[in-house]
């Protein structure tokens, strides 16, 4: 597990270490300057020409730092303080005199010249307007140059919180940011002009980290120790019986897709709920999985009910259309079961649906529905639900989640980043997985995982969190041996086993 900053958490973090813990500014700048430094030479080991852009506080103080450790290692560096702010950082007036007691002159303008590297060190995490004037032609002049371009901590008008971008940003192929990882530097357009992302250690101490406490967390590869147990002296009810209503006419593919997914994160029996027309095509492609289908909705409402005593897990919704009986079955299975509950795709639109027709139970059957709720809108879905537009919800990622969900309800909200909550904090931020999976089918296999670790015991937050980085890993591991054009989602489902062992 890591932390993930906001703007103001990490200048609290900054503060504290100084203050509080009376490790002194000009120390963790000049570690910053030798991480940076490592990290540059590691991929430019000849010495090559630099131009360091800077503006007059901390930030650019980091770059003026790294500029002399690279100049005493034979690189040619460029020093260009743009001067549009009037205050001076005493750190920067530190790292300045240094250079001016060194010799070194500083240009009056962006130099004309080419240059191999590009330093961004004009504002960092700390900026909070638009950039303007002076700065932003200097940022749009440096993104128009050639060269490979670095930023120094956060990329200069990407805002550190959100990942918006403050009236124009640098447009960096490497960021190197220091200590803990930074909202801006997750969330999209952000992430985009970040390119590559560092995170280097400088010496926080984890005292200023824990007094701070983060709102953000991720997962990494340690955290698949959460995963559930596999015991020797277990059979197939150890694990769990998985529910699936999933899949209509000519919808077989969602059903066949949850269903191996709720098999391959290590359900002991699955058991799919589908129409008459699926049932030959299912049992040839999933034929481990028990099968129930009907062909009529009085046939489906009377077989719903035994099916959903027999589950530990439920999910609902790939495939399964919004025709009446689809919301039917939605409301019986909300009426009837008390078992964790996946909500997915035509489950959330039936959802909505039914709000929207004012249906007199339907949110109360949703409020208080007696297991716990994992729904796993995308943001089209979550736009049904709770009445914003895809934009509002795109640039309030977090704030969405978090407001819908509560104790009960877990929400799933899918996107280039996938964020997790149950409203309370810390708020999880999936980093795994890649454009590829951008396609049919995936979320179909995100149900079957969440539903198959429920299945084997983890709780639903743990469920939730889990099976999106899962999920995302094994896209991964498929991209990485498929590319990215063509990958499918049985490739997802396919390259589980290496991920979950």
């Amino acid at each position: 597990m890591e932390f993930i900053t906001s703007r103001d958490e990490m200048q609290n973090i900054d503060s504290f270490s100084i203050q509080q813990i009376g490790i002194p500014g000009i120390v963790l700048m000049e570690k910053a300057a030798m991480a940076m430094e490592e990290e540059i030479v590691r991929r430019f080991p000849n010495p090559v020409s630099v131009v360091v852009v800077t503006e007059r506080g901390n930030n650019g103080g980091d770059g003026l730092a790294l500029g002399r450790l690279l100049m005493a290692r034979g690189y040619a560096v460029s020093f260009y303080e743009i001067g549009g702010v009037p205050r001076v950082t005493e750190s920067y007036a530190i790292q300045r005199n240094i250079l001016e007691n060194l010799g070194v002159k500083f240009l009056d303008r962006l130099p004309k010249a080419p240059a191999d590297l590009w330093i961004d060190a004009v504002f960092g995490v700390g900026l909070k307007r638009e950039v303007q004037g002076i700065q932003k032609q200097v940022l749009e002049e440096m993104n128009q140059r050639e060269g490979y371009k670095i930023a120094v901590d956060v990329p200069s008008g990407v805002d550190g919180s959100t990942g918006r971008i403050l009236g124009c940003g640098f447009q960096a192929d490497l960021t190197i940011t220091f200590g803990l990882n930074k909202v801006g530097l997750v969330l999209y357009p952000g992430a985009s002009f970040a390119g590559e992302v560092v995170v280097k250690d400088i010496g926080f101490p984890g005292e200023a980290v824990e007094h701070v406490s983060p709102a953000i967390l991720t997962y990494t590869k340690e955290d698949l120790k959460k995963l559930p147990e596999r015991n020797a002296w277990s059979n197939k009810g150890t694990y769990g019986r998985v529910l699936l209503i999933a899949g209509s006419k000519n919808m077989s593919g969602a059903a066949f897709l949850s269903g191996s997914g709720a098999y391959k994160s290590g359900s002991g029996l699955v058991r799919i709920f589908t129409c008459e027309e699926n049932r030959v095509i299912l049992q040839s492609q999933l034929p481990e999985a028990i099968m129930t289908t009907y062909s009529s909705e009085n046939e489906a409402m009377k077989q719903l009910t035994e099916a959903i005593r027999w589950a530990t897990v439920i999910g609902i919704g790939p495939g399964i259309g919004q025709s009446q009986l689809a919301k039917e079955m939605l409301k019986k299975v909300l009426a009837e079961s008390d078992r964790p509950l996946v909500v997915d795709a035509d489950g959330i639109n039936c959802l909505a649906s039914l709000r929207g027709e004012k249906d007199p139970e339907i949110e109360q059957l949703y409020e208080n529905y007696k297991g716990k709720m994992i729904l796993t809108p995308h943001l089209k879905e979550m736009s049904r639900l709770n009445g914003k537009t895809v934009d509002q919800i795109k640039d309030n990622l977090l704030e969405t989640a978090r407001e819908t969900a509560d104790s009960s309800h877990i929400y799933v909200l899918k996107d280039a980043r996938t964020i997790v909550s149950d409203g309370t904090l810390p708020t999880y931020i999936n980093m795994s997985g890649n454009h590829g999976m951008s396609v049919g089918g995936s979320g179909d296999v995100l149900t079957g995982i969440i539903c198959g670790f429920l299945a084997g015991g983890l709780e639903p937050l743990s469920a939730a969190r889990l099976g999106v980085y899962c999920h995302g890993l094994s896209g991964d591991a498929a991209a990485e041996e498929k590319g990215y054009y063509g990958l499918m989602a049985g490739d997802l489902i396919n390259h589980l086993y290496q991920i979950i062992h």
